[in-house]
């Protein structure tokens, strides 16, 4: 941790120590060396939401979820066991996650080059060049800045439920605070997190009520890959399943009474804990964006392509920012779009979303790269859409995991691929090949034309674009000006 040089002006201000701000100060000083450079994070420490809070301790948990679930497995693979019956050793999962987390975050430190301050503060704008930074020991100092990126992240909304349960309600962030692993949860939401720890937390033992608005779940997914997750909760006999439903009060008197409407009718459920992961709000509250001239809403920061703000020297990256999609390795791509264009000091690279690419590591795994069949007949795109069963997979009949499907949204155009979805128990090992097809603007041909190892998962890309090309092939043979082409052809 370095001293504040307020004497002099730093050429590069970055606010927020996680996967957003860390790589831009990181790229930025590493290539211009005589640069001064401040992170400033409130906490002190590298890493931000994801490796504190969200995507790597929910992973934790999740390896030793998916070793319990195999467990059950074994006899059909040949494997006897004289006893199987496991103890769940929790203090030894929240020993392991403690450990992994600070060793990620001492080592991103030790990769800080010299020119690099961070600071431990809570900062502010005071105008469009000068920062206040509060230290949390009433002390405040100021500096000033060339150039900023503000990357502060998001936290978890609370709806504004009734009852005097409500400051009690846990956060994703609380229980990776505490640790503790009840008897009973009740989880509020049907996105991304509530799914995740639904899955995982009754795979440990934990009895679930998961509560969403939707008659479905996970509304920004393909629906075929929700659906499969879907069916996977209602056969999960630690998960009690109340969709279509709208929380209305929570209550506290030694344990917590969820108070919901369904089909017009008042319930009520109890549980030990409750949960809420009903979406996020970015964290802009604090940073007094008014005296900077900077705009912003209640979705975030207005950005543009280059994720420059209204103040051409101040840009936001990340969760912070407004429409920005919220993923660590989404904000890493921006991160180094920004600092790239800094070194340039030209706003000269842009970001594009529609090659972005996530993991929903349910169970199964849900992958998707580019865009959905939906938003691409949005844009008024002419799509042919294709599917992959994994039960015709040699690699998934292998490993007993035959079930799930590869997608491909491709324009009817040009047959290049807009869209990857993939619904398979190890989706997230062949998720990087999905996002390198959908970057690089690759074509059903061009896959057809890849020679993938047998037997693999990753040989349904080939597969699938072998079905399509045959399929589409059979519908120019049904023209006969291509058949008489045809005809020609093989005579010359």
């Amino acid at each position: 941790m370095h001293h504040l040089d307020i004497a002099e002006k730093y050429d590069l201000v970055v606010i927020g120590g996680g996967p957003a701000g860390t790589p831009v100060a990181m790229e930025y000083a590493k290539l211009n060396k005589e640069k001064k450079v401040l992170l400033v994070d409130s906490l002190g420490m590298l890493g931000g939401e994801c490796l504190f809070d969200g995507c790597i301790p929910s992973k934790i948990m999740q390896i030793s979820a998916n070793y319990i679930q195999r467990l059950a497995s074994l006899k059909s693979f040949g494997v006897a066991l004289d006893n199987s019956h496991y103890q769940l050793a929790w203090e030894k999962v929240v020993q392991r996650k403690e450990a992994i987390l600070l060793k990620r975050s001492e080592d991103a430190k030790k990769r800080l080059s010299n020119n690099i301050h961070l600071y431990k503060g809570q900062a502010k704008f005071m105008n469009e060049s000068t920062l206040l930074i509060h230290t949390g020991e009433s002390k405040e100092q100021s500096v000033s800045f060339k150039q900023c990126v503000i990357a502060t992240g998001s936290k978890a909304f609370i709806p504004p439920f009734k009852g005097d349960g409500v400051e009690k309600i846990w956060t994703n962030e609380d229980f990776f605070e505490r640790m503790e692993l009840p008897d009973s949860m009740t989880i509020i939401g049907d996105g991304a997190i509530a799914i995740e720890f639904t899955q995982i937390l009754s795979t440990l033992g934990v009895k679930i009520n998961l509560i969403g608005r939707q008659k479905s779940i996970l509304k920004q997914l393909d629906a075929d890959a929700a659906n499969h997750i879907l069916n996977r909760l209602k056969q999960n006999k630690n998960v009690t399943l109340i969709l279509s439903a709208d929380v209305t009060t929570v209550n506290y008197n030694g344990e917590f009474e969820v108070i919901y409407t369904q089909a017009g009718c008042e319930k009520r459920l109890c549980s030990q804990r409750v949960m809420v992961a009903t979406g996020r709000t970015a964290n802009v509250a604090s940073l007094n964006l008014e005296k900077a001239g900077v705009e912003f809403n209640h979705q975030g920061i207005n950005t543009d392509h280059f994720l420059q703000t209204s103040q051409s020297h101040i840009y936001a990256n990340g969760d912070v920012a407004a429409h920005f999609p919220r993923f660590a390795h989404t904000a890493q791509y921006g991160a180094h779009t920004i600092a790239q264009n800094l070194f340039l000091e030209h706003n000269f690279f842009k970001v594009n979303f529609d090659k972005n690419s996530w993991v929903l590591f349910s169970d199964p795994n849900i992958a998707m790269a580019g865009l959905s069949e939906e938003e691409a007949r949005k844009r008024g795109i002419d799509v042919i859409t294709g599917i992959y069963d994994y039960h015709l997979d040699a690699k998934s009949q292998i490993e007993g995991e035959a079930f799930g499907f590869l997608k491909y949204v491709v324009n009817q155009k040009n047959n290049q691929i807009l869209g990857i979805s993939i619904v398979a128990s190890e989706a997230n090992s062949i998720a990087g090949e999905a996002a390198l097809i959908v970057s690089k603007h690759l074509t059903l041909s061009d896959l057809v034309d890849t020679i993938h190892p047998h037997p693999t998962l990753s040989e349904s890309f080939s597969n699938l674009a072998k079905q399509m090309m045959g399929g589409i092939m059979q519908e120019k043979l049904k023209n006969p000006l291509v058949k008489t082409l045809l005809t020609i052809e093989r005579f010359l």
